[in-house]
């Protein structure tokens, strides 16, 4: 034995170089077991240079989708990106950046749809490319138009909804806080809104008709006397009537023919009223007790169940017809992918009890998770073709409906 092998210096040394290999090896594997594990984890992120999407609309014939979508992380959430999604083809394009990720919308029975850029101006093209109008606007919370073009509606950032823009803008609705959260829809006669609710009226009304408080209030003192649901003459611009029974956020929308308006919210309730007589209120069934009696308990005697799926209470985010007469009740999404409901219940207008459970899935996790993200969903009725964000990616769920069946067909995941 050599003078290096038996110094104690050497000897110390050496091993503890030999320990710093084995700890340099050590982090090495894990290092690649950690990446392994993203990668298996948050491969599709990796696929997309999109966040979540925000607002999300597609064309009356379910051939395209527009989203607008935050950034990716903490740091790029206002990295704002628009994006045209082909269902046919299956392509996805990142058309515009820097946008108001409230703001995507089809017109319609067309392949033209809105925008607003963070400039404030708002873009009316087609899905080729082609710009038709701009303008220049508030930043908008909110907006709609209808298939004619001749009403045109927007939320700004206060809470305050208008018809029209520039020179021809005028009030509808000025007397409400400043942080609603506002969700819209249009029929041939009407025009909806949908807002934190005020719950049941004393008196137990299902529906306050011609209300005369003015909408149009510049006092300084605000009411806010049309939160909730609110039906509006599209002519006069005039509220018809408040739609009772919600507290907290909540959403509406009317059937594709007009006839029924269906609504939920965050206090766990959810009714259709019937168009051409409001006071015909249907309170839905839920998936655990059924109907709520208006004497106290429930009725269960037609409650449909999942065999094997526990479906209890949850909170009604937003509706999206998948027929003219068929729609989806989307609750609360799950936490994270592949552990939450995978079943939403499907209803027919006119008839409170639920029809069926189709499998929206939850790998991944479609996108209301949060009240806010109600306008995330959107549907083709005629087309029986229904389009999701994603809870957790920059992607979208695009499902066919099958009415003969009664189930939903996941036909594209895109990231």
């Amino acid at each position: 034995m050599d003078y290096e092998e038996k110094n104690p210096r050497v000897l110390k040394i050496r091993a503890v170089l030999i320990m710093k290999k084995k700890f340099w090896i050590a982090g090495i594997i894990a290092l690649v077991g950690y990446g392994m594990f993203y990668l298996f984890t948050n491969w599709q992120d990796l696929l997309s240079e999109t966040g979540e999407v925000m607002t999300l609309s597609i064309s009356s014939d379910g051939k395209y989708v527009i989203s607008a979508h935050r950034g990716k992380t903490e740091k790029t959430l206002h990295d704002t990106k628009l994006v045209l999604w082909d269902i046919e083809k299956r392509e996805k394009k990142v058309i515009a950046e820097n946008v108001n990720s409230n703001t995507a919308y089809f017109i319609p029975d067309s392949y033209d749809f809105m925008w607003q850029g963070r400039d404030n101006i708002v873009h009316i093209q087609n899905v080729e490319g082609k710009e038709l109008k701009s303008f220049k606007h508030f930043e908008i919370a909110r907006h709609i138009m209808s298939a004619d073009r001749t009403f045109y509606a927007s939320a700004n950032q206060t809470g305050k909804i208008f018809k029209g823009y520039g020179e021809n803008m005028v009030p509808i609705y000025t007397d409400t806080p400043l942080w609603r959260h506002y969700n819209f829809d249009l029929s041939d006669k009407y025009f909806l809104t949908a807002s934190s609710g005020r719950g049941t009226r004393e008196d137990g009304a299902v529906v306050g008709l011609n209300p005369i408080a003015d909408p149009v209030q510049p006092s300084v003192y605000k009411k806010s006397s049309y939160d909730g649901v609110v039906l509006w003459d599209r002519n006069t611009l005039k509220p018809v009537a408040e739609l009772f029974g919600f507290g907290g956020r909540s959403d509406a929308l009317f059937s594709p023919d007009g006839k029924w308006i269906v609504g939920g919210g965050e206090n766990l309730r959810h009714y259709m009223w019937e168009t051409a007589n409001l006071t015909n209120r249907l309170n839905m069934a839920n998936p655990e007790y059924g109907i709520k009696k208006e004497e106290g308990g429930f009725d269960d005697s037609h409650l449909l169940r999942v065999p094997g799926v526990e479906l209890g209470l949850n909170n009604p985010v937003t509706y999206a017809f998948v027929t003219d007469t068929e729609f989806i009740e989307f609750r609360l999404a799950p936490s994270r992918d592949g552990r939450g409901e995978k079943y939403s219940p499907l209803y027919t207008v006119g008839d409170p009890w639920i029809k069926a459970f189709v499998e929206i899935g939850d790998d991944p996790a479609i996108s209301t998770r949060f009240y806010e993200l109600s306008n995330s969903v959107a549907s083709a009725p005629k087309a029986h073709i229904l389009v999701t964000g994603q809870a957790y990616h920059g992607g979208i769920n695009v499902y066919r409906y099958h009415p003969d069946k009664m189930k939903l067909e996941k036909i594209w995941v895109a990231y």
